[in-house]
């Protein structure tokens, strides 16, 4: 039995409580709405379906119970749980809280409401994203959460032109990424509002420092309500709504990321969070030259899929194989948690009884803020005396096992008589021709390495590394307009051709994307002694691009102009600066 009702509720306005059961339901029970004012209800109702799947046809009821109740003062209430009986069995519905606050009346729009507000009633406090982190202060490999969450309280009608942070920094993987966007109420401020959940991430920051996140946006297409001015009172009982594109984007975060503290055990290989240790082997007892595999497998939460195989210390007479790692870990909620198991294989060439160092794992525990080194018990192995097996007593691995070969004579002749030597040839080094090759690779070495070295240092300089390849960059980005331009793609078109002329005046100006204005773009220009016509023709084009994002889609033949006067601008700036 589930229970739909807001979450977040303003004193004084009604809101429905609605109690529904997928089966025939009677002698419902309602629960106790101690703290709420009835204003009708229980009203109950019946719904059927039926569905036809590869030529089975199946039916569902529904049973439904429905309150319009209403809260007078502010502070969480509990709804009790309600009950009905269905097929002779009583079935119960969960507890809710929801939250009453006093402000202004609930959100009217989004996707599931009616109504808009005024085109300029629209503020940034009526449409924002925001990307909100666990925490910000965290240790090198500790998990963070971060979640892309959409705040409105006006009416959505679409949502694109989606651009997703990117967390550079980090090793960051998806938790929960919804096709279909639903909102829920929520108290931000003491004011209501429909937020839909965009984006979840598990972090892991794998570099020390402040470590920044580039801002989300996207682009909202709203609905809103034109004015009415001039209108008579009969027009005035018609709505006129218009739909509003507004791009809104979430602030950048920065988390500062420390260095895990000094006095690290030896076998600690940057594992974080709270982990188990448990290792164990297939079988404990074996034949010389039969395989064996030793098991450890680390269990917990924190950065689990990042541990590093432990080493382990083997005797000199088993043969050990390439370890085998199997990773049963997954994003839970805020963290990683799960199993990561690492298999030793190893075969013993010796019998024998074999006792195995126990196995170390150390970790940074979170939560105690401390080192914690994990110990296995020691490992007992009995090896029992195999087809060519030798005792394990004075084994000695580097000795291979090979029959012994009998010579034709077991003493050869020595010589006595003074060999007779004749030279053969001269030999090439010391030569002339080998001091000419030797001082021609240490002159071309020289300067191969004086050149890297002035690349080097001419690399240094950002700004003019920016400015030797803004033109590159800028006809990259026009190639890409131009593959948009063929597909018709008018935002996407305008978009890169923004780009394009933004990127390649601040590369070659050096001027960072913060300052990407037109007055200082005009300023440095005129310094550079560039022609009036060509800085106006820059901001013409820059205008253009920007009235054309929003406004209605225009003709390929318009888009083509704008392609070729990008062109010839960039080429003739080229040349001036």
């Amino acid at each position: 039995m589930t229970v739909e009702v807001p979450r977040v509720v303003t004193v004084g306005t009604p809101f429905r409580l609605v109690f529904t059961v997928n089966a025939t339901a009677s002698n419902f029970t309602p629960p106790s709405l101690e703290g709420f004012v009835v204003l009708a209800g229980p009203t109950p109702s019946t719904s059927q379906g039926m569905s036809i799947i590869n030529g089975q046809r199946t039916s569902s009821v529904s049973t439904g119970f429905t309150y319009v109740v209403e809260v007078r003062q502010e502070g969480k209430i509990t709804i009790g749980s309600g009950s009905v009986v269905v097929d002779g069995r009583t079935v119960q519905s969960e507890p809710v809280i929801i939250e009453a606050i006093r402000g202004d009346a609930p959100p009217q729009g989004n996707n599931r409401n009616e109504g808009a507000r005024a085109s300029e009633g629209l503020s940034e406090q009526d449409l924002f994203l925001r990307l909100e982190l666990s925490k910000t202060n965290v240790v090198k490999g500790e998990p963070i959460t971060a979640t892309l969450k959409l705040y409105s309280r006006v009416s959505i009608e679409a949502i694109n032109d989606v651009r997703f942070p990117t967390f550079n920094g980090f090793w960051s993987q998806e938790t929960e990424a919804p096709t279909d966007i639903g909102f829920t109420e929520e108290n931000v401020g003491g004011r209501i509002y429909q937020v839909a959940l965009l984006r979840r991430y598990v972090l892991l920051p794998q570099q020390i420092g402040a470590l920044n996140i580039e801002p989300a946006e996207l682009v909202c297409v709203v609905r809103v309500r034109g004015g009415n001015q001039g209108r008579s009172l009969f027009d005035m009982f018609f709505d006129d709504f218009q739909s509003v594109r507004r791009r809104i984007s979430a602030p950048a975060q920065t988390v500062h990321v420390r260095p895990l503290p000094d006095g690290a055990p030896a076998s600690f290989t940057g594992a974080v969070g709270s982990y188990s240790l448990s290792v164990a082997a297939d079988r404990d007892s074996l034949n010389a030259h039969d395989a064996v595999s030793i098991m450890v497998r680390i269990s917990g939460e924190g950065n689990i899929n990042m541990i590093e195989a432990p080493k382990l210390n083997f005797p000199i007479n088993f043969e050990v194989y390439d370890t085998r790692t199997t990773d049963n870990s997954r994003s839970r909620g805020n963290t990683i948690s799960g199993t990561k198991q690492f298999e030793y294989p190893v075969i013993p060439r010796s019998a024998g009884t074999f006792t195995l160092d126990p196995v170390e794992f150390s970790y940074w525990d979170i939560t105690q803020r401390s080192y914690v080194t994990l110990r296995s018990q020691p490992l007992t192995l009995r090896v029992g005396r195999g087809l060519g097996s030798s005792p394990s007593v004075g084994f000695d691995p580097g000795i291979s096992q090979v029959a012994v070969r009998t010579l034709g004579q077991d003493i050869r002749y020595i010589r006595t008589a003074m060999p007779v030597l004749t030279p053969v040839g001269r030999l090439f080094m010391g030569s002339v021709w080998f001091w000419t090759l030797a001082g021609a690779i240490a002159l071309g070495f020289t300067g191969a390495y004086q050149l890297l070295l002035r690349r080097r240092v001419r690399n240094k300089d950002l700004v003019l590394v920016k400015s030797r390849k803004a033109n590159k960059q800028a006809k990259m980005r026009l190639k890409t307009a131009g593959a948009l331009l063929k597909q018709e793609h008018h935002t996407g078109f305008y978009q890169e051709v923004h780009r394009a002329l933004w990127g390649y005046v601040g590369d070659k100006l050096g001027l960072p994307p913060a300052d990407h204005a037109k007055g200082p773009v005009c300023v440095l220009l005129e310094e550079r002694k560039a022609p009036q016509e060509s800085v106006q023709e820059f901001l013409d084009l820059i205008e253009s691009c920007e009235f054309a994002r929003y406004a209605p889609a225009s003709g390929v033949g318009e888009m083509d102009k704008i392609y070729k006067r990008a062109l010839l601008s960039i080429s003739n700036l080229e040349q001036i600066i």
